[in-house]
């Protein structure tokens, strides 16, 4: 049978680095996992063994069906939905999944409004790159922000391609993500999406922006704490804040 790699799969076949994977996880037997991609369910029998609860979403009809015949564990329930369905409401402590690169950017701002206790991901290494980034940097982006403000991020392991079948050609890295803050709304997430559109922009020139287009008064704002700098050289703490400021008109002192 022809495998079925339409929506993106690459499937894990490296048994040494599935093996790290788990172990690298510290998942205990408390915990209720949220699995988006059971593929052909390799990662999924590990994890219904050192958890309590495993839900498991599989969007590929022939993958889902194979696995439901093949996955028998009493502690798993499978899933042919798609898993970040904004309204699919499963309470769970850890998120888990190995995604395509098409899917990270939603799948981080789907964890970005959700409460649990951390997330387990294996991602390209130039999407963790991106996650990553610092003020100033190229790459720093909306995505950068989100991440960094709401999470702790921490590597954990690479993952080269050859553990892959079909062999992608990038190498992968298994993070870990921590919230470290309450879950963001909707609204904040498409305000400082849009705000990251003026990136190059002064503080001042976004103030009058603002001022002009959607009839702000900003009277008390303080240019001298940000006013000559351009975005993109602000921290992510700082762009939340003055994305709250310019939206709400309420400027959170509190980093």
């Amino acid at each position: 049978m022809k495998k079925q790699t339409k929506l993106g799969q690459n499937f894990l076949i490296d048994h040494t680095i599935i093996k790290k994977i788990i172990q690298t996880s510290r998942i205990n037997k408390d915990d209720v996992i949220y699995e988006v991609g059971t593929g052909k369910g390799i990662l999924t029998t590990e994890l219904c063994k050192i958890s309590k609860y495993v839900h498991s979403f599989e969007l590929d009809s022939i993958l889902y069906s194979r696995c439901k015949r093949n996955l028998t564990h009493k502690n798993l329930e499978l899933l042919n939905l798609d898993g970040f369905n904004e309204h699919l409401a499963i309470p769970f402590d850890v998120f888990f999944s190995s995604l395509p690169y098409y899917e990270s950017r939603n799948a981080v701002t789907w964890l970005c409004q959700r409460d649990f206790r951390k997330g387990i991901i294996l991602l390209q290494r130039e999407f963790v790159e991106k996650l990553l980034s610092k003020p100033g940097e190229k790459n720093y982006r909306a995505i950068s922000i989100l991440s960094q403000y709401r999470f702790s991020i921490k590597m954990l392991l690479d993952v080269p391609y050859t553990s892959f079948s079909p062999s992608p050609k990038v190498e992968s890295v298994l993070i870990e993500i921590c919230p470290r803050t309450s879950p963001l709304s909707n609204k904040v997430i498409k305000d400082i999406q849009f705000l990251l559109s003026f990136r190059k922009k002064t503080i001042s020139f976004i103030v009058n922006y603002f001022k002009k287009n959607y009839n702000r008064n900003f009277d008390g704002f303080d240019y001298n704490e940000f006013g000559k700098n351009k975005l993109v050289n602000l921290s992510p703490v700082d762009i939340v804040r003055f994305s709250t400021y310019l939206n709400n008109g309420t400027f959170n002192t509190k980093r």
